[in-house]
């Protein structure tokens, strides 16, 4: 079998990445908290180039209303490729029930088994992603 032309990693375009963000559901959030970062599970909904997601109060919530720069990522599969997109970014709680409605947000279903009462937004300052394809082994 011949030899792949593809390059083995493949930056993204702003465009690729927003729509492989759409196609996925569960990412994950990394917040700062106390000099150090945490990292939690998230459904989402990307639109307008934006990320929104729901929260239950906690730590999570707390963490983004001391520190609101975040970092969210999300990964998968497509084509038989591997990607991966990352999106740093400035989060903040929706107070406005147009804002919560007009984003989508509270249509997500959620994978825990309690409420959610509080949306949040990203704000992107940065997208980027990569596509990759596995390395192969020869046994």
């Amino acid at each position: 079998m011949p030899e792949s032309t593809e390059p083995a990693i493949a930056e993204l375009g702003d465009e690729e990445c927003w729509t492989l963000l759409s196609s996925a559901g569960l990412g994950r959030l990394a917040v700062i908290i106390d000099g150090g970062v945490d990292i939690f599970p998230v459904n989402y909904v990307a639109k307008d180039r934006r990320v929104y997601f729901s929260s239950a109060a906690g730590s999570k919530l707390m963490d983004i209303t001391e520190e609101s720069h975040v970092a969210f990522e999300v990964d998968g599969t497509a084509d038989r490729r591997r990607w991966s997109v990352v999106v740093k970014g400035a989060a903040r709680r929706l107070d406005s029930d147009a804002e919560i409605l007009e984003s989508g947000v509270r249509e997500l279903h959620t994978l825990a088994p309690i409420e959610k009462w509080n949306y949040v937004r990203i704000t992107p300052t940065a997208v980027t992603g990569r596509r990759f394809r596995s390395a192969r082994r020869n046994s």
